[in-house]
């Protein structure tokens, strides 16, 4: 072993790094799982919002030619991931990209090649069936759980995206597994609330009766009352006691056990876990305003999704040809202005020959107006400092 082998503490032999974590975890008296994750409303909704933005923004391939970015041609599995799945999408491959992300912290992007080596299909792996095993020269495997076993793939068959990651460990820090204690509380909260409406979380009313009852005879008695008048379809029924049996209502608010408050502070949790602005949540601030909340939405678009897109485009990157080419996703189309703001910079970009004619038609969609189109515009009345303006 060398002093560089000691120094980082590398195996003699294979070791498995960050495996998959437990796929059931009870925590706050509820069980928790990256399945059922998503049955806490807050989570699905910021990794909804996140992946449903991600997919939608414009993918193109580039190539950078002496300074200038030009598009070049859009490798087929872009557009058609699964050949033989037409309904698969580009979106749906970023989608689930993004949502496999945010809730397991990792996405494995299995990569197969043609007869001539060319990439001919991008699937997307479920992070629950891959563990990786690290060599001792710290070449990865990914050893992938099927139905007639396990196959090993290696890093050239799959394109691997951690969301945290920690040290040397490979596997990126699962969302849900490091922050169970905080969505096993929300999930709690929001199951107490469900069941609180179902049938009460606690004692809403007495049945009394004279004299003496067996606990056959109590027992009878409250579940023949409770088929008649627990729950939201049985609500203000009239009540018919006989016998001498009398009803008592105690005195109780839902507001007494702040269910409300518990249900908005997971919220608040889960957006500050996901790094989603709460009026994206559906949970707007005490003292926001409408220009606040457009600042705050800007700055989610440019520090929320820029360091997720950055990883999405150093992963992908793998599967474009050529030193110079890359993969870009079009933030700009999530901050397009409105079309007063877009016409007065257009203006701008003219009158100082920023831009000509045709490129201002073409980032509206529009056909150029013919060889006119391409000049460019320059203020008469503006010259360089020093020296004399021609006659």
């Amino acid at each position: 072993m060398g002093i560089i082998d000691r120094i980082l503490g590398r195996e003699t032999e294979a070791r498995q790094v960050g495996g998959m974590w437990p796929i059931d975890s009870d925590v706050a008296g509820v069980n928790l799982n990256e399945k059922n994750a998503t049955n806490i409303g807050a989570l699905y909704a910021a990794v909804k919002l996140y992946a449903d933005t991600v997919a939608s923004m414009p993918v193109g391939v580039f190539i950078r030619d002496r300074g200038v970015r030009r598009p070049v041609s859009r490798p087929l599995w872009l557009d058609n991931p699964v050949p033989n799945n037409k309904n698969y999408t580009r979106f749906d491959l970023i989608h689930r990209t993004v949502s496999s992300l945010l809730i397991d912290g990792n996405a494995f992007l299995m990569i197969l090649r043609g007869e001539t080596g060319d990439i001919v299909e991008v699937r997307l792996l479920d992070p629950r069936k891959v563990t990786i095993v690290q060599l001792p020269d710290g070449t990865p495997i990914y050893r992938v759980k099927t139905k007639a076993g396990t196959v090993d793939l290696t890093d050239d068959d799959v394109i691997h995206i951690t969301l945290f990651g920690m040290g040397e460990d490979l596997r990126g820090l699962s969302p849900v597994e490091h922050h169970k204690v905080t969505l096993g509380l929300a999930k709690a909260t929001s199951e107490y609330a469900a069941k609180f409406f179902e049938q009460g979380a606690s004692v809403s009313g007495l049945v009394t009766v004279p004299g003496e009852l067996t606990a056959d005879q109590a027992e009878n008695l409250r579940a023949s009352f409770g088929r008649r008048h627990e729950g939201l379809k049985n609500m203000h029924k009239v009540a018919v006691l006989t016998g001498g049996a009398d009803f008592k209502t105690l005195s109780f608010k839902p507001s007494d056990l702040a269910i409300v408050e518990h249900m908005e502070a997971g919220t608040q949790a889960i957006a500050r876990i996901y790094g989603v602005p709460l009026h994206l949540l559906q949970l707007p601030g005490g003292n926001s305003s409408y220009n606040s909340l457009e600042v705050i939405s800007r700055e989610w678009l440019t520090l929320g999704l820029g360091s997720l897109i950055s990883r999405l485009e150093a992963g992908l990157q793998r599967l474009i040809i050529g030193d110079t080419t890359f993969i870009k996703f079009n933030v700009d189309s999530m901050l397009r202005p409105l079309t007063k703001e877009r016409f007065d910079s257009y203006a701008v970009a003219l009158n100082n020959g920023f831009l000509s004619l045709n490129e201002v038609r073409s980032l509206e969609d529009r056909a150029p107006i013919g060889p006119e189109g391409d000049a460019f515009r320059q203020p008469l009345n503006i010259g360089i400092v020093g020296q004399e303006p021609e006659a």
